[in-house]
């Protein structure tokens, strides 16, 4: 049967599609660009379904599923990363967390049998070959429809193509609903804008609204409008889009310092590696390579103009690699488009040790919550044991660095958190903080007050190079602390 009749066959409403569901099973809803329409049809048989595991990362709206009383009938997993939605939930202790890291979870689903009943996606239309692209991201997407039972696609014409081992065949998607995001009118952006109070509060997400593309804004909108006033302030820092603080910028001038010509960099997107594509801090080096789980913005600008070329990687020579290029704004996204130069490789190869670490002068990028006068790293959690948000890909990316052949893990936090209240370099985690980056791996810590250079030191000179770079006024009182716990 040709393929286009069988495509033709295979397409049904996102009613049917998630007929597939069952009680007791297990969905998997990949991060970004999750296919509302099946999550909202999936949502409305609500009665009929008992016992539905959802696992999910970084939800962008919410069906229904995320609020109290839906437990019986859906029962929440966040895997890898929670951002603001979940957040929530996890706090209330209502939904559970996924808490092995992408490969780790990845060799469970491979290897000891923990796949899928059902995954949903998104993906282009079929070329003229019958195959479908994953668009601007992979996140295991590839993989997961081959583990899972059951696969439904929503179709988007909007999703960029990538080159690399991103397409599938339409035949190993069991059904698939054609979809043409409906774009949110003037008049309904100003209308959600309108409702909020205070003036301050509307102006801030008229600002936001101007730096999301259009076609994600039915997402992210409504979910913005919910949000109270100090995660309203953190979403264009997750997103990559707010103004660089000066302590950012003050860390961006160290960083440059750490980078050579011809590393291959892996970047994080949040802040404030995210911003350090933005602030310069690549723009003077030559031949750069590029190998991350996720495009910071400003990225695909630097392979465009010819700083980042990837002339001396050791693998994957002459192009940039990715798991997601989704994190580029929206014009790097149309550069990205159907351009050899940019590969989408599977995430689980991605952020992988093994791969990392082949590349020579691997450098990797990311960022802290705290940091222990040891050097353990902590990115998850405050408070305690409170999640933020997740390990994403950054064990994997900041070892595999620290093993590669002239390879850097560089750490970066601001020096204080809580508008100065707080030192992020503490003597001690608190009980319950989920540490990261095991000490034996921290290499260089970078905060607005300079370099700490932690492999292959003591005890006591890790706590000397972290408490250089400590805000100066928490440095006596961590003096004081490490006395007690590094000297007779």
């Amino acid at each position: 049967m040709d393929w286009r009749e069988e495509y033709k066959r295979r397409l049904v409403s996102p009613e049917e599609a998630v007929q597939v569901v069952k009680s007791g099973h297990t969905v998997y809803i990949p991060l970004v660009g999750q296919p509302r329409e099946f999550m909202a049809a999936l949502a409305a048989r609500r009665d009929e379904l008992r016992g539905v595991n959802i696992v999910t990362t970084a939800p962008e709206s919410d069906p229904g599923w995320w609020q109290p009383g839906w437990e019986e009938s859906f029962q929440m997993v966040v895997f890898g990363f929670a951002g603001p939605l979940a957040r929530a939930s996890l706090d209330l202790r209502r939904s559970d967390f996924a808490c092995g890291c992408i490969t780790t979870e990845m060799k469970a689903a491979t290897e000891r049998g923990a796949n899928f009943d059902v995954m949903m996606t998104r993906v282009t239309p079929p070329n003229d070959h019958g195959f479908v692209c994953f668009g601007a991201d992979a996140w295991g997407k590839k993989n997961a429809t081959r583990r899972a039972g059951k696969v439904i696609a929503a179709v988007d014409e909007n999703m960029i193509r990538t080159f690399g081992d991103n397409w599938i065949h339409m035949s190993e998607i069991d059904y698939f609903t054609e979809h043409k995001p409906e774009l949110m009118s003037p008049e309904e952006i100003e209308r959600i804008i309108a409702s909020q109070e205070p003036e301050a509060r509307r102006e801030k997400l008229k600002w936001i609204v101007s730096n999301v593309p259009p076609e994600f804004l039915p997402d992210v909108l409504p979910l913005l409008s919910q949000l109270p006033d100090d995660m309203l302030d953190y979403a264009p820092k997750v997103m990559g889009f707010s103004p660089p603080d000066e302590a950012s910028r003050g860390i961006a001038q160290y960083v440059e310092t750490l980078v050579k010509d011809g590393d291959t960099i892996q970047v994080g997107v949040a802040t404030p590696s995210g911003w350090m594509p933005q602030l310069g801090v690549f723009d003077r080096k030559h031949d750069l390579g590029y190998h991350s789980e996720m495009a910071a913005r400003g990225i695909g600008r630097l392979v465009d103009g010819g700083v980042i070329t990837g002339k001396h990687k050791t693998i994957h020579r002459d192009v940039a690699v990715a798991g997601a290029w989704s994190g580029c704004d929206p014009e790097e996204m149309q550069i990205i488009n159907d351009n050899p130069a940019f590969e989408i490789q599977d995430s689980e190869y991605v952020i992988n040790i093994r791969t990392i670490s082949q590349h020579e002068n691997m450098v990797a990028i990311n960022n802290a919550i705290s940091i222990d006068l040891t050097g353990q790293i902590n990115s998850e959690t405050v408070f305690g044991g409170r999640i933020i948000n997740g390990p994403g890909g950054q064990p994997e990316s900041h070892i595999g660095a620290v093993h590669s052949k002239g390879g850097r893990g560089i750490t970066l936090l601001r020096s204080t958190a809580l508008n100065g209240a707080v030192s992020t370099v503490v003597a001690q985690h608190d009980a319950g903080a989920i540490v990261t980056i095991p000490r034996y791996f921290t290499d260089y810590v970078v905060t607005e007050y300079g370099i700490a250079s932690l492999l292959g030191k003591t005890q006591r000179q890790r706590a000397e190079e972290l408490i250089s770079v400590a805000h100066p006024d928490f440095r006596p009182e961590l003096r004081e602390e490490a006395r007690k716990l590094f000297y007779p």
